[in-house]
């Protein structure tokens, strides 16, 4: 006869007996609230990692890839939303890539005197035109072109795995490597007569 399952609560305080020696040694679990809420960057950071386990084990033939797609689709998605929130610095609570996009363009524009290079901005629209609200990367339903109604994702589109890990890799460095740029707000300084005040320093490193 089956023992009948100890239903233990699944969160419980954090005390003495999870501590361990170093990241990798037991007891293995998840620390939470307080102290431990990671910023907007380190959150990105952290699906962009779990994706990239993901993709991994995939292109080592250890996992079907038909059987991860929406999961590493999805959680590649989520780390460029969140590092785009990360350098606009903005509490938003919408997911539009789109709109995000756009807000860096002019964040770009407006406190540094600088375009978005291309290259990132029509790669964030091509992620946004197939999940523009983070919907059909977890739902496979999205509402496209304004439509109040969800709808499936349209016709059947591929990607490779390879080349889409390279990809959000490149535009993730692009958009954390710029956030890491800002630092505080600078302080408003008049510049005395016949001066101009100075430019900001760019935040995007143009690539050849």
């Amino acid at each position: 006869m089956q023992k009948p399952v100890t239903h233990a609560p699944l969160f419980v305080e954090l005390s003495e007996e999870h501590q361990r020696e170093d990241a990798y040694s037991g007891p293995h679990g998840f620390v939470f609230g307080g102290e431990f809420i990671p910023t907007k960057l380190e959150m990105a950071e952290q699906y962009l990692h779990a994706a990239n386990i993901l993709a991994d084990t995939i292109k080592r033939q250890e996992q079907e890839d038909f059987r991860l797609a929406n999961p590493v689709l999805f959680l590649y998605r989520h780390a460029l939303e969140l590092v785009l929130k990360a350098l606009l610095r903005t509490n938003s609570t919408h997911h539009r890539l789109d709109a995000l996009a756009a807000d860096l363009k002019t964040f770009a524009r407006q406190k540094y005197q600088q375009e978005v290079p291309s290259w990132i901005t029509s790669r964030l629209a091509e992620i946004a035109a197939l999940d523009p609200n983070s919907m059909a990367f977890r739902y496979g339903e999205e509402k496209y072109g304004g439509s109040k109604e969800f709808s499936p994702v349209p016709g059947e589109t591929y990607v490779s795995v390879g080349y889409l890990q390279k990809s959000v890799n490149e535009l993730f460095s692009a958009l954390a490597d710029a956030a890491g740029r800002i630092g505080p707000a600078p302080e408003v300084v008049t510049p005395p007569p016949g001066l101009s005040k100075p430019a900001p320093s760019a935040i995007f490193v143009i690539r050849e």
